[in-house]
This record gives structure tokens, C-alpha cells and sequence, in this order.
């Protein structure tokens, strides 16, 4: 278990680049969506605290950014380290305070450590405690990173919920698909709910972070019983039409091409 009490260099956010990110993410967010967020007073206007999220989509850090952009503070997000492949993105994410987990590996806890190390700095850090993206939108087992991160930084703990987010990009198969060009006529409404914050009684041992993150899971079931929703009805048959009469001024284009050259 790495030892989360060291103290290395605070990561800050650039204001610059962090505000021009989070409101980039809020266009992308508008092309698709309706985001409605509730809550925005429980997210404290200076100090550190952990944001603990649901996970359902590829969209739910397009819809958090835009939620949490109106709150008026940079907010540190972890996030996988495939993120980091190319050089300029993995510059960007830096400088906008995304913090890269290297998970399966040696490295995995630099992401801990750093992270406690800007929640003692006052930063928000954000974290979807899962790890991964259900397949059937059930919510998973929380990993106890988030739990160890509060507890050793001695920060509240603040759950959030995304709701709506899998029914822009789908989580499987099975679940609803939209696409690039539905967005104007068929937009996705989502939610993103902020609960109170949880302050973790403290403690550092194993039963100690066991208890703080089953807290925290509760806290997160307890939000999407009130404001969780099923998503509406798959339109896969009307997508393929649709998508073949789009096609038919392309098909119109290439034979004119076509006979042009002739």
C-alpha cells in the first residue's frame, strides 16, 4: 500500500487552459444534451474535497466538466493513462489538472499520492471510484482510492450523480446509441446531481477505509434512487433508415463524380 501521507509537489490546474477546456467540453455538451445540474451549493467555493461519480458513459466527462465549469473553480479529474498517448493531448490534460492513473502497474499509486497532495492544496479532485464502465449500467463495487484520498487529506467527500449521460453514447450493445447526426433532433437530457458532503470520520487503517467506502457507495445508491431514470426506447430501426436516406445525396454525388470523369 503506498504511503499517501508523503507531501510532493502540489498540482495546480492552468486557469487558462483549464477554463478553456471545461468550456469547450460545455459545447460539446450543448451539441448533444440538456444538462440540467442540481446542487451546485454543495460544492464548497474554496478548500479541498474528493467529487466521488457514477460511471455510465464516455459522456460523463464531457457532462461533469460542463456542470462543474458553473461552479467557478478548477476541478482535477483522475483519469486513465491510455488518456496520455499522444504528446499534445497528454500536454493539454496536464495543464488542465488530469491527473494519469497507470492502472495494473507499478505506477498505479502516483496517481494517489498526487492527488492528496492537491486536495491538501485546496484543490478539487474528482473521481469515478468504479474504475470502469458497467455493462449493464448497474452500479459496480467502489475501488478505495477516493476513501483513502479523503481520509489521508482530511477533506469532505462530496457524491455526485450523472444520469442521462449512456443515452448519448451507450455503455453496450444493448443500451441506447445516438449519433453525430441526430443531436439537433434528438437530444439526450441529463442530470447532474451534486450531493451534501460526507465528512469521514478519520482513520488510516484497512477496516477504517473499508467503512468510509461503503459510506461513500451508499451515498451515490441513494442518489440514483431518487433521481435515476431508464433510458428510452432503443430507435435502432428508425437510425437505419434514417441513415440510408442520408446516404442517398452521397450516393447521388459519387455517380455524378463518376460520369463527370467519363
Amino acid at each position: 500500500m503506498p504511503d499517501l501521507t508523503l507531501r510532493p509537489q502540489h498540482l495546480r490546474p492552468s486557469r487558462l487552459v483549464h477554463g478553456l477546456l471545461s468550456r469547450f467540453l460545455g459545447w460539446v455538451a450543448g451539441l448533444f444534451s440538456d444538462v440540467e445540474v442540481v446542487g451546485l451549493e454543495h460544492v464548497p467555493s474554496r478548500g479541498g474535497a474528493v467529487l466521488i461519480c457514477n460511471h455510465r458513459s464516455l459522456f460523463d466527462a464531457v457532462a461533469l466538466g460542463a456542470a462543474l465549469d458553473r461552479t467557478g473553480r478548477d476541478v482535477m479529474v483522475l483519469a486513465k493513462a491510455e488518456l496520455f498517448r499522444a504528446r499534445f493531448v497528454a500536454a493539454v490534460l496536464r495543464r488542465a489538472g488530469v491527473i494519469p492513473v497507470h492502472r495494473g502497474t507499478e505506477r498505479a499509486a502516483d496517481a494517489l499520492v498526487a492527488a492528496v497532495a492537491s486536495l491538501r492544496g485546496g484543490e478539487l479532485v474528482a473521481v469515478f471510484p468504479e474504475g470502469t464502465i458497467p455493462k449493464d449500467g448497474v452500479l459496480l463495487p467502489f475501488k478505495s482510492g477516493a476513501a483513502r484520498m479523503a481520509l489521508q487529506a482530511g477533506v469532505p467527500v462530496i457524491p455526485v450523480v450523472l444520469v442521462g449521460t449512456d443515452h448519448v453514447i451507450s455503455s453496450s450493445n444493448q443500451r441506447v446509441k445516438r449519433t453525430l447526426w441526430r443531436r439537433a433532433a434528438d437530444r439526450a437530457d441529463i442530470d447532474v446531481v451534486i450531493g451534501a458532503p460526507i465528512h469521514l470520520p478519520p482513520g488510516d487503517g484497512p477496516d477504517a477505509v473499508d467503512r468510509a467506502t461503503e459510506t461513500l457507495r451508499r451515498a451515490v445508491v441513494d442518489l440514483l434512487a431518487v433521481h435515476d431514470r431508464p433510458p428510452p426506447p432503443s430507435h435502432r430501426k428508425r437510425d437505419l433508415a434514417l441513415a440510408g436516406l442520408a446516404g442517398v445525396p452521397l450516393i447521388g454525388w459519387l455517380v455524378r463524380r463518376r460520369l463527370r470523369r467519363r
